[in-house]
């Protein structure tokens, strides 16, 4: 334990005296936060008022007047309408991969609109829709109404109108408004569709990177120690080999979560002085902390499985970089997963970047918990626990 405590005070010495190296942890995430967060606003801004809203339609009815509704429906390109079957429509709702489910019902020549409401549709929204339904509803009766009259008309010359209509039909409200969640319930929940602003992308997108970055002087330490003769010294000490790699992950775990408090705080207070949005935090502590750690773990993992494969500090930086770089294309820090075509989201799953970026919004964009960054936690947590066991493998064969 004491030669344990002995290398971590080195390894933070070592740190706290490279000054590059501090640069690059905490100075050039702040920057990019800076950068990426002003210049993208407008563009995110417009992102976010182009998005239509998604609406599930289950046409039960099967008739023209059912067509006919649709038809009126779809000419309002605020909305994104969907045709869906019974069976998953409900389930896609509670889970809120839309904001509405329109059922078409036919009731003999009676057509009847249901809407199901997801727990975090807007109110104003849900209003708004409401409206809109109850208005191609209302033109489709009437119009129906209309073909009625004259139809009789043509085969009565005797017809009256007070004979040929239904006035319960007519006053009757075609649409009602179910909710799958209880209505005095408050959500604050976001969909999973729900895109960031500029600062909700840049904040946890820089501040990912940046821990992933920590392989350039983690790597740099190591090799130079294997350069300079002192990892064989170890040998010939009564200590165990992985002491250097441990003595090593302890200090950049705790830089990481500084960085982790900075890069927040640059979010929360900095941003907004600058005329951007704040950074909203959410509602989960516990799911913050959970992913801090399991992030950090992943990026440490990474970082010393590059430093014990490198033979030399260029060829440490080189595969660090350049893997960071790739990781972050890929994994939506550089360029909004939202954004990227379908097959290049698909591809995206596999960089554990994307992993730690879509833990961090789901808490800030969709006030998750816990429960709700478990897969993200897990995948990383899993990816650092192989890379740290494989570099201490190859650290002991090496050494």
């Amino acid at each position: 334990m004491t030669a344990l405590i002995t290398t971590i005070k080195k390894e933070l010495l070592l740190l706290l005296r490279d000054i590059h190296g501090l640069l690059l942890l905490f100075v050039m995430p702040v920057a990019f936060i800076l950068i990426m967060s002003l210049a993208l606003q407008s563009q995110f801004a417009q992102n976010a008022g182009g998005q239509k809203i998604a609406v599930l339609v289950d046409d039960q009815a099967r008739s023209d007047s059912a067509a006919s509704v649709i038809k009126l429906l779809e000419q309002r390109d605020v909305f994104s309408w969907h045709v869906t079957d019974t069976l998953s429509a409900p389930e896609k709702i509670r889970h809120d991969e839309a904001a509405f489910l329109l059922t078409l019902q036919q009731n003999n020549n009676d057509l009847h609109a249901e809407i199901l409401v997801a727990p975090a549709t807007n109110p104003q929204i849900e209003a708004i829709f409401t409206a809109v339904v109850g208005e191609a509803m209302s033109k489709q009766r009437i119009e129906a109404l209309l073909r009625n009259i004259k139809m009789k008309r043509a085969l009565d010359s005797d017809f009256s109108l007070d004979d040929g209509i239904d006035e319960d039909a007519l006053n009757s409200n075609p649409v009602t408004i179910q909710y799958s969640y209880q209505k005095n319930q408050t959500t604050s929940v976001q969909p999973a569709s729900a895109q960031p602003t500029s600062v909700q992308q840049s904040v946890p997108a820089w501040l990912v990177f940046a821990m992933f970055f920590s392989v350039v002087p983690l790597a740099n330490t190591l090799i130079s120690e294997r350069q300079q003769g002192t990892l064989r010294r170890l040998r010939t000490l009564p200590v165990s080999l992985a002491l250097p790699v441990i003595g090593k992950l302890v200090p950049y775990f705790v830089i990481n979560q500084i960085q982790v408090l900075l890069m927040l705080t640059v979010g929360v207070y900095l941003m907004p002085l600058f005329g951007a949005d704040s950074l909203t935090l959410g509602h989960s502590l516990a799911g913050l902390l959970l992913m801090s750690v399991c992030l950090s773990i992943a990026a440490l993992g990474y970082g010393i499985l590059i430093a014990v494969v490198a033979r030399t500090t260029d060829q440490a930086t080189t595969l660090g970089g350049v893997g960071n770089i790739l990781l972050a294309a890929l994994g939506g820090i550089m360029v909004p997963r939202f954004v990227m075509p379908d097959s290049m989201q698909q591809i995206a799953v596999f960089s554990p970047m994307a992993w730690g970026l879509e833990g961090f919004l789901d808490i800030f964009l969709r006030s998750g918990g816990v429960k709700d960054v478990l897969p993200e936690a897990g995948s990383l947590f899993l990816f650092g626990a192989v890379t740290i066991a494989l570099a201490l493998v190859l650290f002991r064969r090496n050494t």
